[in-house]
């Protein structure tokens, strides 16, 4: 029975987006990206591409990186109650950053609980 629970525990987690991002803290990401100093190659190779690239009204770039860990909720495996309800809660942490020009103009972190829920009761 114990090889069958650890591999419900393994099949229960996920991770997606930018593994660049996975350990950041708002102090670790303020020692490595300055508004008004640092530039797009310098995020660059700190961080990767971008996840997703947008502009502002006023024509800033935007830079868009994503990192969720995600676990499956317990009732998931709950026999007949699992095929009609399931979810998944964890954490996601986005950076933004917006260039002028080609420079960092503002930038932040943010690390935020995220859940999701399918099913009935939902």
């Amino acid at each position: 029975m114990g090889c069958l629970s650890a591999l419900l525990l393994v099949a229960a987690c996920a991770s997606s987006g930018n593994e660049s991002i996975k350990n950041e803290t708002s102090t670790t990401v303020d020692q490595k990206i300055q508004d008004g100093v640092t530039t797009k190659d310098q995020v660059k190779a700190v961080y990767g591409d971008p996840l997703e690239t947008s502009f502002t009204d006023s024509g800033h770039e935007i830079w868009k990186y994503v990192f969720a860990r995600t676990r499956a909720n317990g009732t998931n495996f709950i026999p007949y109650y699992g095929a009609f309800s399931s979810g998944y809660h964890g954490k996601a942490k986005t950076l933004i950053i917006i260039f002028n020009n080609n420079t960092v103009w503002h930038h932040t972190l943010s690390d935020s609980d995220v859940k999701t829920h399918t099913g009935i009761g939902g």
